[in-house]
């Protein structure tokens, strides 16, 4: 070695061996010494691996490169702060959200989230490292370095930078070369404080501009002459109006960031009872208040809950609307399509599908499964169209007796009938006048009302029973069923014309055994709703009991699960464990085993991709192993024992395939790859084909 001392950087990954060794000539390194590096992937090709020092990047490179390394070679393992420049859009959400943090190393992946924890961006982080299971409700990932590595899936992606040496590590290694930290050409300190400066000027523009803007909409929320109380997922109320604070006979820092239940008992019982989304009545104090109570959303995850309340008596109009309402139940649509909630692509394609539609006056068709949530999307719809002011009319065709259906449908004259109103009465097709009208179980009308409905469909105009002037009316028309309708029109039970009037604007919805995605958001908004209904502290529910769920195929769909939760919230006291499921979903459980047809399938597509040898050594060994489990790495291992040699990337193709077939099942982190009871059954059966 010459008289300049030398360093080597070595690190596991390019991107991250270019941004330390640039920030060593950036801090004046390049000044006092030769910096150089390698990526642990080169060093044992290396003639030589010597320096006068070399850095390692991590713990996990240290170990990859120790054999080669001299015994008496001087090393630092490097520590490594996050880049202050770039985590603007980190600190900028809600504190303490769902992410993965995503590195090619689970190792690398757990210290980046140590380091953020550590300089206190205190968020729920899940080290991301190429893993095959995601959670469905997490939707942001964050990386140092390797957004390359982000899962497809993941809608919102934030670069934050490779992480960088912190001071720690830059002081030791000028030290170890015994250079002067104060030199009028060391610009380490200056460098280092750069990026922080950088972020607190601009985060101190915004912090002045957000105090602007929180004055204004405090301002604002004062003027509110309802009162309106915002509480967080954790029940802190983040925010209380004057006119709250004056309902409630309390000062604004008796409740500011307190527990909601810190508010008079009487008012906290009965807000904690009012259903979400609905105008609700309710009685405190022998005082009749209005109320109405909503969630707040950030993407897909509830982020806060807003209270709006006042007294009935200073607020007559609302009394008269909601007697008005009352009387003509069923004539608003009051859902939206934010109310549906989904983390499928399949649903977020066919509402964006469903938003287009709405603006046509063409006839819409949606079917589904029963629980999928048909009227739902009509009211979304309706909301959604130029007719959102108009009356939206809901007629459920199989509730109506067919003695009744059409004088209801179509209205009828003064003595149309004995008992008839006396001054005849309007059909739901006029009140539906300039707004839409839902037919919802059309299977279900019986073949007089099918050709009324023809004719309205025809000629936009009804005819009273027992009138005979036709009169015109502006209708938009939804029509759902659950039902194949082509198969009653094969049965004779439902007109062919009738179906394609229908059947103009087509919407078919997705059954929640087709996007097991919304499984889990799903129960935890439900699990969330009647936390509160029943005023019990959070609804757990343990990872078998999860996977139970998710396994299960919802006949009855989002009704059904909704049910579900309602009763486990009924009767569970603590953690929902597997047991404390109803017994049809553990049923299922129990009858999911595969067929001897199925196992034909599987075999069949085995042979064809030419598997079957590896995936029957692969399901032999996993047996072998029992409950125990075992990663990758370990199969190969015991393959290329018995001279059957896989490279990695087939190996994770194969489990994948048997993952898919619901053979094994793959386990995040230590707990490995077993085998499930369907694997064990099909190698069997691969067993008793050979015999035989």
């Amino acid at each position: 070695m010459g008289d300049t001392p030398e360093l080597l950087v070595i690190a596991h990954r390019n991107t991250t061996l270019q941004s330390i060794v640039g920030q060593l000539h950036d801090v004046g390194l390049a000044n006092q010494c030769t910096i150089s590096g390698a990526l642990v992937g080169e060093i044992e090709s290396m003639s030589k691996c010597e320096a006068d020092l070399i850095l390692v990047t991590s713990k996990v490179v240290l170990d990859m490169v120790r054999q080669f390394l001299h015994k008496d070679t001087h090393y630092i393992i490097a520590k490594r702060s996050i880049n202050f420049a770039k985590i603007k859009p980190l600190i900028s959400l809600p504190r303490g959200s769902h992410l993965y943090v995503v590195n090619d190393l689970k190792e690398s992946a757990e210290e980046a989230i140590q380091t953020l924890l550590e300089v206190g961006i205190e968020h729920h982080y899940v080290p991301y490292y190429g893993q095959k299971d995601l959670d469905p409700s997490i939707t942001i990932a964050v990386s140092p370095g390797e957004s390359h590595m982000v899962p497809p899936a993941i809608k919102t992606k934030m670069e934050i930078g490779n992480r960088l040496l912190d001071m720690t590590t830059l002081y030791e290694i000028y030290e170890y070369f015994g250079i002067s930290t104060f030199a009028s050409d060391n610009q380490l300190s200056a460098r280092y404080i750069q990026s922080i400066m950088s972020l607190v000027k601009e985060l101190n523009l915004e912090i002045t501009q957000s105090q602007g803007l929180q004055k204004s909409i405090e301002g604002i929320v004062d003027q509110i002459e309802e009162g309106m109380i915002v509480y967080d997922q954790s029940n802190n109320i983040i925010s209380i109006n004057m006119q709250a604070l004056k309902l409630l006979n309390r000062s604004y820092m008796d409740l500011i960031r307190e527990d909601m239940s810190q508010i008079p008992q009487a008012f906290y019982q009965a807000f904690m009872k009012v259903e979400m989304e609905k105008e609700n009545f309710i009685d405190v104090e022998e005082e009749s208040f209005y109320v109405r109570k909503k969630r707040i959303f950030v993407g897909a995850k509830v982020f806060a809950t807003i209270i709006l309340f006042d007294k009935m008596k200073r607020i007559k109009s609302i009394e008269t609307k909601y007697h008005k309402n009352e009387r003509e139940k069923g004539f608003v649509a009051k859902h939206t399509f934010s109310d549906i909630k989904t983390n499928s692509s399949k649903m977020l394609s066919l509402i964006d599908k469903a938003k287009k539609l709405a603006h046509s006056d063409s006839t819409i068709f949606i079917y589904g499964e029963t629980g999928t949530g048909k009227e739902v999307m009509a009211q979304a719809i309706h909301r959604a169209s130029e007719r959102n002011h108009g009356p939206f009319v809901a007629v459920n065709l199989a509730a109506i007796p067919e003695s009744l259906a059409e004088s209801e449908l179509f209205g009828y004259e003064k003595g149309a009938f004995t008992g008839a109103n006396q001054k005849g009465n309007m059909g739901l097709f006029e009140r539906a006048h300039k707004g839409t009208v839902f037919l919802d179980e059309i299977g279900d009308a019986s073949p007089i009302i099918q050709n009324r409905l023809l004719r309205v469909l025809q000629e936009r105009e009804i005819q009273r029973v027992g009138g005979g002037q036709p009169i015109p009316v502006d209708v938009r028309v939804i029509a759902a069923t659950n039902k194949d309708l082509r198969k009653l029109i094969e049965q004779n039970k439902f007109r062919e014309d009738l179906y394609y009037r229908l059947n103009v604007l087509p919407i078919p919805l997705i059954p929640l055994r087709k996007r097991k995605e919304d499984i889990l958001l799903l129960s935890e908004l439900f699990a969330k709703e009647f936390e509160e209904k029943l005023q019990r502290f959070g609804l757990p529910f343990s990872q078998d009991a999860l996977n139970a769920m998710v396994r299960y195929d919802w006949p009855g769909n989002v009704r059904e699960l909704r049910n579900t939760i309602e009763y486990l919230a009924h009767v569970c006291n603590g953690e929902v464990d597997l047991s404390a499921l109803p017994s049809n979903i553990l049923e299922k459980q129990a009858t999911t085993s595969l067929s001897r047809q199925q196992e034909d399938i599987l075999l069949y597509r085995l042979e064809e991709k030419g598997f079957l040898q590896d995936c029957q050594q692969i399901l032999i060994i996993l047996n072998q192993l029992g409950s125990k489990g075992t990663g990758r790495r370990s199969l190969l291992k015991v393959l290329s024992e018995d001279n059957q040699d896989l490279s990695e990337q087939k190996m994770r193709y194969r489990l994948e395939i048997l993952s898919d077939m619901d053979l094994i099942t793959v386990g995040q982190g230590r707990r490995g790859t077993t085998i499930n009871e369907n694997g064990k059954k099909f190698l069997r059966y691969i067993e008793n084909q050979i015999v035989s």
